[in-house]
C-alpha cells in the first residue's frame, strides 16, 4: 500500500510539473515575445523614442524592416501602429497585461512623450500575424487606420484603456491524458515492485509461522531465488537461526535422554540393593555401602550438570586473580598420582619457566584436572602421560598440553567429545558420565581461551588448552 501511495504521489507531482510547464509555454505563446533579443529591441526603441522623438523611432523601425529581425510594434493611444502595420488583438491584449507586470516591464514598455502622445512598444510572438497586409502597405502613404487580424476588425478606440476591454487570457489545459497514462504505468510498476518485495516477505512470514509451531527444519534461502538484497540476507539469517535452534533443541533432547539414562542406572542398582537387603538381612552392611556408592555417583552427576548449566548460561561470574600456573599444575598432578598409580601410569611434567595468568583458581583447577583424569582413565596400563606448558609469543598465550599413549578418538568424534555425555566408542566401557570435557570447554572459553584435541601418530591422544596471558 505504501508503494502505491508513493507512486501516486510521484505521478501527481510530475503531472503538476508538466501542467505548469505547459502553462508557462502557453503564456509565452499568446502573442508577445519575451526573449532576450525582444527585450533588447524594446529597450532600444524606447530609448530612441524618448530621446529622438516619433520621427527617429519611425526611421529606426523602417531600417529594422529591411533586416531579418523580429518586427517591433509601436501603437499610440488611438490604437494606431506607427508604420500602419496590422497586429493581432491577442498580442495587443497580452501587451496591455504584461506592461502592468513588473516582471515583464523590460519586454513591454509604454512611453509617454511631452506632447501628450504615448506609445506601447512590444515584439509580437515570433512575428505571427504581424506581417503587413496589402491594406497596411498602401496605408503607409495615406496613414489610414490599421486593421486588426483575427477574423475581426476592431474600431479605433479613443484610448488604450478603452481599447483594452476584457483581455483574452490564455487557456492552459490540464494534461489529463499524460496524467492518466502516468497513473496506469505507475500502477503497473507499483504492482510489479509490490510483488517483488511481498513474495520473499510472504515466504519469511510462512517460515516464521511454521517455526512457531515447532517445525524448525524449514528453510527459505532456496525459495529466495537469485536475489542479492537485504531480504535475501534476512532469509539466510533465518536459516542460520532455525538451524541453531534445531541444534539446541536436539541437544536439549539428547541431554535429557542422557541424564535420564545416567540417573536410571544408579537408581536401578539402589532398588536392587534394597530388594536384596530384604531377602538377606545379614548382608545389610555390604548393600548399604553399595547404596552409598550409587548415591554418591548420582550426587556427582547432578553437581556436574549444575556446574555445566551455570557455565553455559553465563551465570558464573569469573573472579580473576593472578595465579602461579606451575603451582596449580603441581597440585593437579599430585592429586592424580593415586589414580595413576593404580594403573602403573607415570605422570611427567615439563615446566621450563614460571608462568602466571589471570583467572579463577578453582575453575581452572577443575578444567585441567578433568583432562588429566581423562588421560589416566583412557590410557593403557604401564604407560606415561606428559603435561607441558609453554608460552607462544606469536599469540601471547599460554599452552597447556596433555598427551597420553592411548588409542585416541575416532576422527569423526573429535569435534563432539567436548559436548555433554559424548564419550566415543573407546569410552563406552569405562566408568563416567561424559560431562568432564564439556565443563573443561566452558571454563576455558569463559577465561577467553579455547581447547582442542587431536590424535597422535602412530598412537596417542593430545588435548591442547590455550589461555591468554
Amino acid at each position: 500500500m505504501f508503494l502505491l501511495v508513493a507512486q501516486l504521489t510521484a505521478v501527481t507531482g510530475v503531472s503538476v510539473a508538466i501542467w505548469l510547464q505547459h502553462r508557462h509555454e502557453a503564456l509565452q505563446s499568446t502573442g508577445v515575445e519575451i526573449s532576450p533579443p525582444a527585450r533588447s529591441l524594446v529597450e532600444a526603441a524606447a530609448s530612441t523614442l524618448q530621446f529622438g522623438g516619433v520621427d527617429a523611432l519611425k526611421h529606426l523601425l523602417l531600417n529594422w524592416q529591411k533586416r531579418p529581425m523580429p518586427p517591433l510594434m509601436a501603437i499610440d493611444s488611438q490604437g494606431k501602429e506607427l508604420l500602419d502595420r496590422s497586429y493581432s488583438k491577442a498580442s495587443f491584449d497580452t501587451a496591455l497585461e504584461l506592461v502592468r507586470d513588473d516582471q515583464y516591464q523590460r519586454h513591454v514598455k509604454r512611453i509617454a512623450l511631452g506632447n501628450g502622445q504615448s506609445f506601447l512598444l512590444f515584439v509580437p510572438d515570433n512575428g505571427r500575424n504581424s506581417a503587413p497586409s496589402p491594406t497596411a502597405k498602401s496605408s503607409e502613404r495615406n496613414h489610414s487606420t490599421p486593421n486588426v487580424t483575427g477574423n475581426a476588425h476592431l474600431p479605433p478606440p479613443d484610448s488604450i484603456a478603452q481599447y483594452r476591454g476584457t483581455p483574452r487570457k490564455p487557456h492552459a489545459r490540464f494534461p489529463t491524458m499524460p496524467l492518466l497514462g502516468g497513473v496506469v504505468v505507475s500502477f503497473l510498476f507499483a504492482a510489479l515492485l509490490a510483488w517483488y518485495f511481498s513474495k520473499p516477505i510472504n515466504i519469511l512470514r510462512s517460515a516464521f509461522e511454521q517455526a512457531s509451531h515447532g517445525k524448525l527444519d524449514v528453510r527459505v534461502a532456496n525459495a529466495m531465488g537469485g536475489r542479492r538484497d537485504e531480504l535475501s540476507d534476512l532469509g539466510h539469517d533465518f536459516d542460520a537461526m532455525a538451524s541453531r535452534l534445531e541444534s539446541l533443541l536436539q541437544s536439549q533432547t539428547k541431554l535429557l535422554h542422557h541424564v535420564s539414562h545416567e540417573l536410571r542406572s544408579p537408581l536401578a542398582r539402589i532398588q536392587m540393593a534394597l530388594g536384596l537387603v530384604k531377602q538377606t538381612p545379614n548382608k545389610v552392611n555390604a548393600f548399604i555401602d553399595r547404596i552409598t556408592l550409587e548415591a554418591n555417583r548420582m550426587d556427582g552427576l547432578i553437581g556436574e550438570l549444575l556446574t555445566l548449566s551455570r557455565l553455559e548460561s553465563g551465570a558464573v561470574q569469573i573472579k580473576k586473580e593472578t595465579l602461579a600456573l606451575n603451582q596449580l599444575l603441581h597440585s593437579i598432578v599430585e592429586d592424580a598420582q593415586f589414580e595413576a598409580a593404580s594403573k602403573d601410569i607415570k605422570l611427567r611434567m615439563e615446566l621450563a619457566h614460571e608462568h602466571n595468568l589471570e583467572g579463577q583458581a578453582d575453575l581452572l583447577y577443575r578444567a585441567i584436572e578433568n583432562v588429566v583424569r581423562n588421560a589416566i582413565k583412557y590410557g593403557p596400563n604401564r604407560s606415561a602421560i606428559n603435561i607441558s606448558c609453554y608460552k607462544d609469543t606469536t599469540d601471547n598465550c599460554l599452552h597447556i598440553v596433555v598427551t597420553d599413549e592411548g588409542a585416541g578418538v575416532d576422527a569423526l568424534e573429535l569435534e563432539d567429545i567436548f559436548k555433554p555425555f559424548v564419550r566415543g566408542i573407546s569410552g563406552s566401557q569405562t566408568v563416567g558420565h561424559g560431562v568432564g570435557l564439556a565443563i573443561t570447554k566452558q571454563v576455558i572459553e569463559a577465561h577467553g581461551g579455547h581447547v582442542c584435541a587431536h590424535n597422535l601418530n602412530p598412537t596417542g591422544f593430545c588435548v591442547d588448552i590455550t589461555l591468554p596471558c
